[in-house]
């Protein structure tokens, strides 16, 4: 119906101009071989260096003498066997060889995707901290990732779809005729599911239990755990989730009750800025009264006790002297006195 072929063919690493292209074993082939070649290296070395060797002159030993090393075996010679006899090696077994094994089991893995999760903090610049096994956890799982995407758009989604054009040309009773687009949902793999575990778990660490965001938190936690009693604590997450009526009800009131105090509290403030403000006003219109007053009372001083004559016109020019002296003090005192409270009316402005 569609005019395609029947076969699907997915190669796990792509190659250009190779139809298989590369497989999982293909990539490792090289890395076992030369594992092996070194692990036999090892073993013939350790044939050599490990089991005792004698070396011996052989024209000063018996004539038909069986030369064998046990444990209380007499060996005969002709003179003395220090200098007949000695202990033979061929050197130590070399360590860069065990080293070089480690190197290559580790090529061997990360070809195959076969990773060690349990190794790997101490294969990270040695006992490494969270970051540097974050890093190498995410790499890991972006070449998995990788894989898992080329496994569902060359294989599985292919596979699905030739699947289905079929049964719907076959038996369109049971499938009727379609347009699907089919998009795959896979489950997330051992090692991603504990990265993103000890991820969500960092974030928790610095949020606090009042923050809007930890219950979804604990819940992706939870989610992502194969706890056999999952289900039930998600859903007793979602009733906590869940907000109560009564209270917000109360919550409601006691926003109301704080809202009022702020009110009430701004209310009072404002009598007491309006209280100081009149006060200041009255200061200062006494402040200008006060010249007027004091004029009054030297005039009508000026004019009581005196008589008419000489004597006294002299008396009250000089009463009138000193009067004026005293009203230009005043003058002064009053000035100062409308000039501070201006400035102390401006300050509570």
């Amino acid at each position: 119906m569609m005019q395609d072929r029947p076969v699907v063919a997915f190669a796990w690493d792509v190659v250009p101009g190779r139809f298989w292209g590369r497989g999982i074993c293909e990539k490792g082939y090289n890395s076992q071989k030369a594992l092996d070649a070194e692990m036999r290296a090892r073993i013939d070395a350790l044939a050599l260096t490990v089991h005792p060797m004698l070396a011996m002159d052989a024209s000063r030993m018996p004539r038909g003498a069986k030369l064998e090393v046990r444990p209380g075996k007499t060996i005969l010679t002709n003179g003395n066997p220090n200098e007949i006899l000695t202990p033979f090696k061929f050197g130590s077994l070399d360590q860069v060889t065990f080293s070089q094994a480690s190197d290559l089991m580790k090529m061997v893995q990360m070809a195959t995707g076969a990773i060690d999760a349990a190794g790997i903090p101490g294969a990270i610049n040695g006992e490494a901290a969270a970051g540097a096994v974050s890093m190498s956890l995410g790499a890991i799982i972006k070449r998995h990732k990788r894989t898992l995407i080329n496994f569902q758009e060359n294989f599985l989604i292919p596979m699905i779809q030739k699947t289905a054009w079929r049964y719907m040309q076959y038996d369109p009773d049971n499938y009727p005729v379609q347009d699907f687009k089919f998009v795959p949902s896979s489950t997330l793999g051992v090692i991603a599911r504990e990265y993103e575990v000890t991820q969500l778990v960092q974030l928790l660490q610095t949020l606090g239990q009042d923050s809007p965001m930890y219950p979804m938190l604990v819940m992706s936690v939870i989610d992502n755990m194969g706890l056999s009693n999952r289900e039930e604590l998600m859903a007793q997450l979602q009733q906590m989730m869940q907000p109560n009526p009564q209270e917000q009800e109360a919550q409601q009131a006691q926003q109301q009750l704080q809202l009022q105090a702020a009110q009430a509290q701004v209310g009072v403030l404002q009598s007491q800025a309006q209280e100081n403000s009149a006060r200041a006003q009255k200061y200062l219109v006494e402040a200008q009264v006060e010249p007027q007053v004091a004029q009054a009372k030297l005039a009508a001083a000026l004019a009581t006790n005196l008589e008419d004559g000489g004597a006294d016109d002299k008396e009250f020019e000089r009463r009138a002297k000193i009067a004026e002296l005293m009203l230009k003090e005043k003058d002064i005192d009053s000035n100062e006195r409308i000039a501070m409270t201006q400035m102390a009316g401006k300050m509570q402005q």
